[in-house]
């Protein structure tokens, strides 16, 4: 099984658009890896998309992605949902026309009636392309989805209060199984997860201080932070899981680490079996 990290970034990019940070800089400068596009995955042998940021159309492009038969949400905040216009995406050289296109149909949307739902409310447009029949809808509420040989299961959880409104994935391929939650899953239940884990992605969480040791966050930020994970604590759980290897992705701009931080960190003690994610990675297990 392969994954391919289309974007890994988090809620705004980086370079982020006025920003005058040395992370920025550099990532203006010299583009990829130091370049990041919001947090999305694809999976080759499905055609799958996981997760839809606004930047997932050029991204989808660089990595010259020829095949969407699938988009799997984990959750509807904006970040993630906001390029959902991908399910307008068609060859028009295999079709007579505009309007043929659309018929053949498109990609189907794979998440939970509560994610989906969420959708709706923060990306109105999506009711209009399911009329319009640009995509179909599998809610994974009652059963995993089958792809010619890959299995893909629900493990739903809140992104805060009591309704399961974010879902992490189990994909498994042969004895292959990954683990995909790869954003705001502090309040995933870790008792529902495979016990084992071939590859596991998930966020990166937040840094309190930067790579010299000054505090970035201030006591508001980490308030405002309460139910976001911290780096540490995505540490922890890793030790806890104890997958075969780990994928951090939704790296954050105000982490102030660029990807040569990152590679740093990732060969220092600790961090064995570990990797940061950057645009353009592919993982094959």
């Amino acid at each position: 099984m392969r994954v391919l990290v289309l974007g890994s970034g988090g809620n705004t990019p980086i370079p982020t658009p006025t920003c005058r940070c040395a992370v920025c800089k550099q990532a203006r400068s010299e583009g990829v890896p130091y370049a990041r596009g919001g947090n999305s995955l694809y999976l080759p042998e499905s055609a799958a998309l996981i997760d839809a940021p606004e930047f997932a159309f050029r991204a989808l492009n660089r990595e010259r992605v020829e095949a969407l038969e699938y988009i799997l949400l984990t959750h509807w905040h904006p970040d993630h949902v906001n390029g959902l216009r991908l399910v307008q995406s068609r060859d028009l050289s295999a079709h007579d026309g505009l309007l043929d296109a659309v018929a053949a149909g498109g990609p189907t949307l794979v998440t939970t009636e509560a994610v989906y739902e969420r959708t709706r409310e923060v990306f109105g447009q999506i009711d209009h392309f399911r009329q319009q029949g640009f995509f179909d809808v599998t809610f994974l509420d009652d059963g995993p989805l089958r792809i010619d040989g890959t299995t893909v299961r629900s493990i739903p959880y809140a992104l805060e209060g009591e309704e399961e409104d974010a879902t992490a994935f189990e994909i498994t391929r042969g004895e292959q199984t990954v683990l995909i939650a790869s954003d705001d899953s502090r309040y995933l239940e870790e008792d529902r997860l495979p016990e084992e884990i071939d590859l596991a992605v998930f966020e990166c969480g937040y840094f309190e201080r930067g790579p010299d040791g000054e505090r970035i966050l201030t006591e508001a930020d980490l308030s405002f932070l309460a139910d976001e994970l911290g780096h540490e604590e995505v540490m922890a759980r890793i030790d806890r899981l104890d997958p075969d290897r780990t994928l951090l992705t939704e790296i954050e701009h105000f982490t102030a680490r660029s990807h040569d931080h990152f590679a740093e960190l990732a060969s220092t003690d600790g961090y064995e079996g570990v990797e940061f994610a950057h645009d353009g990675l592919e993982i094959e297990i």
